[in-house]
């Protein structure tokens, strides 16, 4: 399972996403929904494999 882990301005994990079969829906998902996210104080998203731990890739939600 893939799921998105949001994480605040000092870099705490505030919360995650329901959890994804796969990647693309993960990312299908988040393209919809990443501004609610960005405005509601979210800074940083993990993308991550929640059955081994490992970090796909992280992002920033910050305005270029």
């Amino acid at each position: 399972m893939i799921e998105w882990a949001y994480l605040n301005a000092e870099g705490a994990e505030t919360g995650t996403s329901e959890p994804f079969d796969t990647q693309e829906a993960a990312e299908s998902w988040f393209a919809e929904n990443w501004q609610p996210l960005a405005t509601g104080g979210t800074a940083d998203v993990i993308l991550r494999n929640t059955e081994d731990g490992v970090e796909v890739y992280k992002m920033s939600l910050a305005p270029e």
